[in-house]
């Protein structure tokens, strides 16, 4: 081996502290890689003047930060401001919980750089391969199955807030008949988009996507700062009278420092996108770590700063009663709000094949199946659309 015993086995403990979901509490220094002894002398450059990103043709960084800043920022961002409503009401605690938050957005982003350089390492095709190469395949399957179980259910909680945005948004449109029924509508979006999505041949397509999906969190971010400088929800605001009664905004010095755990925990999901890695990193070229720290700092870094400010936006405009789904703490009559259901139901639609994708690369290397074919992989799509559509959770209102 290329690296002395001592290197290996501390990169396997970061490597398992990250798959586990400790790696945010841990801060390691580690020696530089030199990646040049690792890879055939063509591909072994110190310095790239542009990265591109392999898949159906050269694509730009760009569009695969775009890609990797969605898969991170998907629906946790909307239960941030409920996260700090649970133990405090006073806003003079924004500041130091912006911090934190993007402190945790960093820290997860060097620890999707680490599984960037064990993927170099072992050249691993997949989170699972990964941990079997640096710690040991007898428990391989251990990260294996975390990873099918937390992608499936993102794909479940996905199809849970399709329909209630899409309900939510049709009923602000005044829309009645077929589409106004939840559950209609959950099953027309799913197999008018989510399907034909998770059927592309080429998943390197939806770095495009991905794009329309960051404008609408983007918009939905902007909208809810608006209304908070613009004091339309304060008292005597314009719209005021119209929020619903749960979330009639409270402010004060309630503190209850047990409950600040909730925070730490949906912290600790929110900059989640790590079975990824492997397949952002093979996707790579060249592959190096230097270059793939091009793409995960300043997806990590966009993502901690939009989830800062949706967070404080949410939680200055509705204190102690923001919503666990904030958009529903905004009134139906507010115009920029259905916009806002509409940008965010789009980026979920969009982040949707994002999760799918990790659940069935983590699927086939839990099953130990390699060379699949395109059918199974088309069975494996409509199965999941199938489930999370119809399971009695996404089906209940």
């Amino acid at each position: 081996m290329l690296w002395t015993s001592r290197s290996r086995r501390l990169r396997a403990v970061l490597l398992a502290t990250a798959a586990s979901g400790m790696s945010h509490a841990l801060h390691t220094s580690r020696a530089p890689l030199h990646t040049a002894s690792l890879m055939p002398q063509a591909v072994a450059v110190t310095q790239v003047q542009d990265l591109h990103m392999r898949g159906g043709g050269e694509q730009v960084l760009t569009g695969f930060i775009f890609s990797l800043f969605k898969a991170i920022v998907g629906a946790g961002i909307l239960s941030l401001a409920n996260s700090i409503s649970r133990w405090t009401d006073n806003p003079k605690l924004i500041p130091p919980v912006c911090v934190l938050s993007m402190a945790f957005a960093m820290v997860a982003g060097h620890c999707y750089s680490i599984l960037g350089e064990v993927t170099l390492m072992t050249d691993a095709a997949s989170y699972q391969d990964a941990w079997a190469k640096s710690l040991s395949p007898d428990t391989a399957w251990l990260p294996g199955f975390v990873v099918v179980f937390q992608t499936l259910v993102a794909c479940v909680m996905y199809s849970i807030i399709i329909g209630d945005l899409g309900h939510d948004l049709m009923r602000g449109l005044g829309v009645t008949g077929w589409f106004a029924v939840r559950k209609n509508l959950l099953a027309a979006v799913s197999a008018g988009v989510l399907l034909p999505l998770c059927l592309l041949r080429d998943f390197a397509m939806l770095s495009y996507t991905s794009m329309l999906g960051v404008t609408g969190v983007l918009y939905t971010t902007g909208f809810m700062v608006f209304r908070k400088l613009g004091g339309a929800y304060d008292p005597g605001g314009k719209l005021y009278a119209d929020i619903p009664k749960a979330s009639t905004p409270t402010f004060g010095s309630r503190y209850e420092p047990v409950k600040m755990l909730i925070l730490m925990a949906t912290l600790n999901t929110a900059f989640e996108a790590h079975y990824d890695a492997p397949k952002f990193f093979d996707l790579m070229q060249p592959r190096t770590v230097q270059q793939f720290n091009k793409l995960v700092f300043p997806s990590f870094l966009a993502a901690g700063a939009v989830s800062c400010i949706c967070m404080a936006a949410g939680f200055l405009t509705f204190g102690g009663n923001a919503n666990g789904l904030i958009l529903n703490s905004y009134a139906a009559t507010d115009t920029l709000a259905v916009f806002g259901r509409a940008g965010i139901g789009c980026s979920i639609i969009f982040g949707y094949p994002l999760a799918f994708s990790g659940f069935r690369t983590g699927l086939l290397a839990f099953l130990g199946k390699d060379n699949v074919s395109q059918s199974n992989k088309d069975l494996i799509a409509v199965a999941t659309v199938l489930f999370s559509t119809w399971s009695p959770l996404s089906a209940s209102i």
